[in-house]
């Protein structure tokens, strides 16, 4: 007997030893996966913006038209692939804010030109000035990038970021460490003479400024939005809330942390919520709790959406599409002006299905675009429109009216039809008063929700 115990403890031992030996693996093959995946992003982003300079450069010295056409169309590919790689890097939003504006501007600004090419408009003086102001800027953030190269080639940045996400507190202090935080800030500070570009497109400096009535009002102050996002998350979600860096992007806020209420002290997922500094709408939610599984079906999500929205004041919204993954619901909600369907106007909502309990909110486009619009009489019904319409497809009698942002032009008063062409659904968008084709998208149902392509 007196050999029992030793050997009891000898085998706990090895057991121990054994599991923290897989567990060290597991930690440090996730911390490759992080590693390998944040380092393809940024090589990714690091490839686009070398071929907008490169591709910029090129506009300066063209001079035909199917030549432009080609370089215009591959920035504004590249502008939107910079876009979302930048947005998946693990990089505070408030040091880039000033770049995805730049890769938005970049793009929209060359799609715009490109129109106009196309239309035999040549360009002045002024847009010539601006395409080499944005090569020039492009051009810098590429020998930022390139300065980080080394670092994330190492995989110094990523493990370090990776590290800190587990505890909040480190995560902070990984975050002010982080070094492609540092040369993103370096960069934005550099953009202080950014060029103010007036054109058609929806990112226009112009079109931007003229499309924030409801955030024209005094400033709160920090401790008032922090209430404010404590009202909005609800009584009992949460058992305190903390500040986080705020955001001084297309929207400017104050950022906070929430704890749940049901969650252990360095356990879970804390909620981020940014609360707008003008007036103090509530801009943003994310709730990254786990939702194990479904209780509640997508329509009655869609019911607890349309709560919650009127709950927190706004009004005049409708659900149109939504896609499931993971036991949530994302249901997008456009506005609606009397009869009119306000597409610009969005807002995005997530709500898990185990409890019907919001864990996303995104009013983003909404608090940016959203007025009292004086939408004139179109100048053709919606049976005229109607004939305007492909004769290949079954196109149904009535159409609704509605305002679709574009391209080009910013914002178009069409009739939305629905088309079948053979197995296929479309939705076609015929202007209210000259009759053009204005836009076509085809509807694809999937298992978790219909996509629109």
């Amino acid at each position: 007997m007196k050999y029992v115990l030793p050997i009891v403890l000898a085998i706990a031992l090895i057991a121990t030893g054994l599991w923290g030996y897989n567990q060290n693996q597991e930690r440090e093959q996730l911390a490759n996966f992080f590693m390998n995946t944040n380092q393809r992003l940024y090589y990714d982003l690091t490839g686009s913006v070398q071929s907008i300079t490169t591709d910029l450069s090129k506009l300066m010295v063209s001079g035909q038209t199917r030549q432009n056409i080609i370089l215009y169309s591959n920035i504004w590919k590249n502008a939107y692939n910079a876009q979302e790689k930048l947005s998946q890097l693990p990089i505070q939003h408030a040091q880039a804010s000033k770049t995805e504006k730049f890769l938005n501007q970049v793009g929209d600004y060359t799609f715009a030109l490109a129109k106009r090419n196309l239309d035999g408009e040549q360009l002045s003086e002024q847009e010539l000035e601006n395409l080499e102001a944005l090569h020039n800027y492009s051009a810098s953030l590429c020998q930022e990038l390139q300065e980080l190269h080394n670092s994330v080639f190492k995989g110094e940045v990523w493990l370090g970021e990776l590290v800190g996400k587990a505890n909040r507190k480190l995560n902070r202090q990984a975050k002010e460490e982080n070094p492609v935080d540092v040369q993103f800030s370096k960069f934005e500070e550099r953009m202080v003479e950014y060029p103010e570009l007036i054109y058609d497109g929806p990112f226009s400096e112009h079109v931007v400024k003229g499309r924030k009535p409801r955030l024209q009002g005094d400033k709160i102050t920090k401790e008032q939005a922090r209430k404010k996002a404590q009202e909005f998350l609800g009584e009992g979600t949460v058992k305190q809330i903390e500040s986080a860096p705020g955001s001084t992007g297309r929207i400017n806020t104050y950022s906070f942390e929430g704890v749940p209420k049901n969650q252990t002290e360095g356990k879970g997922n804390p909620i981020y919520v940014d609360i707008s500094q003008q007036i103090g709408y509530p801009v943003y939610i994310l709730n990254n709790r786990d939702v194990p599984k479904a209780n509640i079906s997508p329509k009655q999500a869609i019911k607890r959406a349309d709560k919650f929205l009127n709950e927190k004041g706004f009004k005049n919204m409708m659900p149109t599409y939504t896609m499931r993954y993971d036991n949530v619901v994302l249901i997008n909600y456009v506005y609606k002006q009397d009869d009119v369907v306000i597409y610009p106007d969005l807002i995005k909502i997530k709500i898990a299905l185990d409890n019907g309990e919001v864990v996303g909110f995104d009013s983003t486009q909404f608090l940016t675009s959203n007025y009292q619009r004086n939408i004139e009489a179109p100048k053709l019904t919606s049976a005229e429109a109607r004939e305007k319409a492909t004769i290949r497809a079954q196109i149904e009698e009535e159409g609704q009216l509605c305002i679709i942002p574009t391209d080009a032009y910013g914002e178009i008063l069409c009739y939305e039809f629905e088309a079948t062409y053979k197995q296929d659904k479309f939705l076609v968008y015929i202007n209210a008063n000259t009759g053009v084709e204005e836009k076509i998208l085809k509807t694809v149902e999937q298992e978790n929700g219909t996509l629109m392509i």
